[in-house]
């Protein structure tokens, strides 16, 4: 092929011309297959949104609510980006799974602070 720069003949593999350092059209599409690639094929986001969200869920005491919630934080990142990953389902799993937890724990607070604000202050107010 020819140069379409200085019109010199260069080899068809060439991306650059080794006369004038121009771009060849091998060059434009070399580019273009890279960027136009394949999507990603793992979220991160979306897996340590699923696995924080399942320690929360089966973690078993009070402090358990703190990876739930980061869980949670994680899987709305890991949604928002499932459209340049392979597998959005993940992304959608994890949310679930992160949102079932954090409201089983809001419910579990919500229970222990009433039965202990009923504790402490129906027992005061019965004298």
């Amino acid at each position: 092929m020819f140069c379409k720069n200085c019109g010199k003949e260069i080899s068809d593999n060439a991306v650059v011309c080794p006369n004038c350092g121009v771009a060849t059209d091998n060059m434009l599409q070399t580019t273009s297959a890279i960027t136009t690639g394949q999507p990603k094929s793992a979220n991160g986001f979306a897996i340590a949104g699923l696995v924080l969200g399942l320690v929360g869920l089966f973690g078993g005491n009070y402090a358990f609510l703190i990876p739930g919630l980061v869980g949670l934080i994680l899987s709305i990142v890991g949604m928002v980006k499932s459209k340049q990953y392979a597998a959005p389902g993940l992304a959608l799993a994890a949310l679930i799974v992160s949102i079932i937890t954090f409201l089983i724990w809001l419910i579990i607070y919500i229970a222990a602070f009433g039965i202990l604000f009923a504790a402490i202050f129906g027992a005061a107010g019965g004298y």
